[in-house]
């Protein structure tokens, strides 16, 4: 399959398991991962984000999200509120980017605990 943001149920849990442990995993299509109490979803194709992503791997998260990928010079915070993970009740934060990124780029995810702590960074690679 040509260059793309793509992942397939068998590669989710290695992928995972791999964020889990790193922090930095490939990015592809609904690309995920999670690391402390920071998650990060990319959605794109290739090198195209669609949109990025932030929400806790916490059933309550009171604090704010840092979004940024270095590569790119972007930064993007998240307001300072409660967030749910439950199986009634979830919210994040989604940043629309539709542009092509540079291949390479990790886009992280930082938990900001109470909007000052580190909980935590996820981040997901973009590859051709």
């Amino acid at each position: 399959m040509g260059s793309t943001l793509k992942r397939t149920v068998g590669v989710l849990a290695g992928a995972a398991a791999l964020a889990i442990t790193t922090g930095t995993a490939p990015a592809f299509a609904s690309a995920a991962g999670c690391h402390g109490g920071a998650c990060v979803r990319v959605q794109g194709s290739g090198l195209h984000v669609d949109w990025i992503q932030a929400y806790s791997g916490d059933e309550v998260f009171h604090g704010k999200f840092k979004i940024y990928a270095e590569k790119m010079g972007y930064v993007k915070y998240s307001p300072l509120t409660t967030y749910y993970n439950t199986g009634d009740h979830f919210t994040y934060f989604r940043v629309p980017i539709n542009k092509n990124w540079k291949d390479g780029t990790d886009i992280c995810v930082q938990a900001l605990l109470d909007g000052t702590h580190d909980d935590g960074t996820a981040c997901e690679t973009v590859e051709k």
